[in-house]
């Protein structure tokens, strides 16, 4: 990536979703009004799609806003990133989902004052931006078991449940899942068999409860690998409660560090830090430090390796 022109002091963006959980009493011109007294220049957009959410990120991108301060989850951050990439801009999330996994590994506080002040008083730096067939993703890519849960899930029950929502869904749909064949590959070379789900992880919380990725570096140019391939219903069974207790490793589980790989088997639904986004063939890569990211003062989060990092928002 080349390097970008300097951003516009203490000029930001703020891209406030409106269906998010976290805003049901949340007053974006109040908040914008806030920002002002802090010193910022700021334009306030309330994209109704995801697609919206990109646009405007894209266009405090193109005015070269310090930072583009989001609220809502991770797929409101996911959807500004592929807006943001590229640009010295930094996408500051302000967390306001179901989950907000970023937010829980970069240790912005929730309470959305309490966030905004996190970023003016923040540092900035360059992370990886993962992308399947040019679809952006910040924390993980899932293809298979998980993805088809997260496609079953109740919008109106995970506004109500929050993350507990997917695990409901999980134990409802338990008894359709299938064991399949399957291939896939990467620079290390090719693999093909029995698979149930599989995860890339950019980052290291899945569901923003475990681990599946403990030691994945946010801007290492990798996507940790973790496939779940049992030969059926049953030692799949046995492999989750596994997984739960903390296994990463043994016969039925494949583990890699990749900067791409190929799904090359079609009709494996896949999600992208949530949501689903299509289904295999796809494939999955990383655009090294391309998104610049706002993150607290002080000690490094464990998930960044070894960005430039630059202080203030």
């Amino acid at each position: 990536m080349s390097e970008p022109a300097p951003a516009t002091p203490r000029s930001a963006a703020l891209v406030v979703n409106p269906a998010a959980r976290g805003v049901r009493r949340f007053d974006p011109a109040r908040a914008a009004r806030y920002l002002e007294r802090r010193g910022l220049t700021v334009h306030l957009s309330v994209p109704e799609t995801p697609e919206a959410a990109t646009a405007a990120a894209r266009a405090s991108a193109e005015r070269g806003d310090a930072l583009c301060l989001v609220v809502g989850g991770d797929g409101s951050l996911r959807a500004a990133a592929g807006g943001l990439a590229g640009s010295y801009t930094a996408l500051a999330a302000v967390p306001a989902g179901t989950v907000n996994i970023w937010a829980r590994e970069a240790g912005i506080p929730r309470g959305i004052r309490a966030a905004f002040e996190c970023h003016l008083a923040g540092q900035t730096a360059a992370i990886d931006l993962g992308l399947a067939d040019g679809h952006p993703f910040l924390l993980m890519a899932g293809i298979g078991w998980d993805a088809e849960i997260a496609a079953r899930v109740n919008p109106r029950l995970k506004r109500v449940a929050g993350d507990l929502a997917y695990i409901l869904e999980g134990l409802l749909h338990l008894p359709a899942l299938r064991v399949k064949p399957a291939a896939w590959s990467t620079p290390a070379g090719r693999r093909a068999g029995p698979f149930a789900w599989m995860v890339l992880g950019n980052s290291r919380l899945y569901g923003g409860r475990i681990q599946l990725t403990p030691g994945a570096v946010i801007d290492d140019g990798l996507l940790d690998l973790i496939a779940f391939c049992p030969s059926g219903l049953l030692p799949a069974a046995a492999l989750a409660a596994r997984v739960a207790a903390g296994a990463r490793q043994g016969s039925s589980i494949v583990s890699e560090r990749t900067p791409e790989l190929v799904f090359e088997t079609p009709g494996f639904p896949v999600q992208l830090d949530g949501d689903p986004i299509g289904v295999t063939p796809m494939t999955f890569r990383v655009a090294h430090r391309a998104l610049r990211v706002s993150l607290p003062a002080g000690p490094l989060p464990g998930v960044v390796g070894g960005g430039r990092w630059e202080v203030g928002g």
